[in-house]
């Protein structure tokens, strides 16, 4: 498919064959070879769930990491260890734990504030996390809102396969 049109089914977000047939660059021939598996796809959004990060899970700075964690250092400990910012630590670990490859550690965040996210979830869904941000308290950061949304994208996601 041409960039125009995976933009324009991005935007339009169909729910049907016949809305898909409205997207441009679709016909009756890709829309009876991919319609089925993009409307899938599309549901499987709408339900929390994501494709799978790029090869960060199988490499060395990620498996570094998760070695790093398992001996019980601090996020900021590992920046320092590895030579890298926080954020950047933050990132790896959010996509181990949104993949099921590390499982969060209800320690990370106090459980007063995980309570408060997680409520911000159900209400706002986890496909953005800026409505999220700016509904919660602002003593939450925005390592913290990434660490739980990350959790409940895989709990999620892993109620979708369950059910699959």
């Amino acid at each position: 498919m041409h960039d125009a049109s995976l933009e324009e089914l991005c935007l339009q977000r169909p729910r049907s064959i016949a809305q898909l047939l409205r997207v441009s660059g679709f016909g009756e021939r890709k829309a009876r070879m991919y319609g089925q598996q993009i409307l899938a796809a599309f549901d499987r959004f709408s339900k929390g769930g994501r494709a799978a990060p790029l090869p960060e899970k199988n490499s060395r700075p990620a498996a570094e990491t998760l070695g790093l964690l398992r001996e019980g250092r601090s996020f900021e400990e590992i920046a320092r260890i590895r030579g890298r910012q926080v954020s950047t630590v933050m990132s790896a670990v959010v996509s181990l734990v949104e993949t099921g490859e590390l499982e969060f550690q209800s320690g990370w965040v106090a459980e007063d504030r995980q309570a408060l996210i997680e409520a911000a979830c159900a209400r706002l869904g986890v496909e953005r996390l800026r409505p999220l941000k700016d509904a919660l308290p602002p003593e939450i950061t925005f390592q913290e809102l990434r660490l739980v949304v990350a959790r409940v994208r895989w709990e999620k996601a892993s109620a979708i396969k369950a059910t699959a």
